[in-house]
């Protein structure tokens, strides 16, 4: 299945035909949610734009798209049911060995475990992280089901769930077309 995907930089005024040469870039960060990777939203351009206002300030970030593929590759923990039986599985795997417990096992610790042992045979991760955004996000658009839901919260479909994808290696899903799109006046500068 083909797949927008985008990632959302810091606006460094970098050249924006270096900065799609040379893209995209990778997140090394130790707290990564999905380990060490390129990290992309999952086709809703506003949650780049969330991402970019939350951890870089309104007009100090960029947007840039790419086209993918969603194939076998990618252990998709969204979409498919039997990979989130995987992660349960590795789980359990990772507690029955000592490695840690129920109780501080985390999805890197799992990823990474799974990689550094041979044992990962995707080269992508494609995830929804729930709760993981504001309520009061501009963007946060949701459709109620009927009924009370007996006395919880109300239960609703999220129009722009916060899908990430993360690619261990820089062309995983037959990643292509890396360009800006955000802001404009990058995209018109050299069109």
């Amino acid at each position: 299945m083909n797949i927008r995907l985008l990632q959302t930089l810091q606006d460094r005024e970098s050249e924006p035909t270096a900065l799609e040469d040379n893209g995209p870039y990778k997140c090394r960060k130790n707290h990564a949610w999905l380990t060490e990777g390129y990290y992309f939203w999952d086709t809703h351009i506003e949650l780049g734009h969330w991402w970019g206002e939350t951890i870089y300030g309104i007009g100090r970030y960029i947007i840039c798209e790419a086209k993918a593929i969603l194939d076998v590759s990618c252990w998709d923990l969204q979409g498919n049911g039997a990979h989130r039986i995987e992660l349960k599985d590795a789980c359990d795997l990772m507690v029955k060995s000592g490695i840690t417990t129920r109780e501080r096992v985390k999805v890197p610790t799992v990823i990474q475990y799974l990689r550094e042992n041979g044992l990962m045979k995707y080269n992508s991760v494609r995830a929804l992280g729930v709760q993981s955004m504001s309520d009061k996000s501009s963007f946060y658009y949701a459709l109620p089901f009927p009924g009370n839901n007996n006395g919880r919260k109300p239960a609703y479909l999220e129009i722009h769930p916060a899908v990430q994808v993360c690619l261990f290696e820089r062309t995983a899903l037959s990643l292509r077309s890396f360009k800006i799109v955000y802001p404009e006046h990058y995209c018109e500068e050299y069109v």
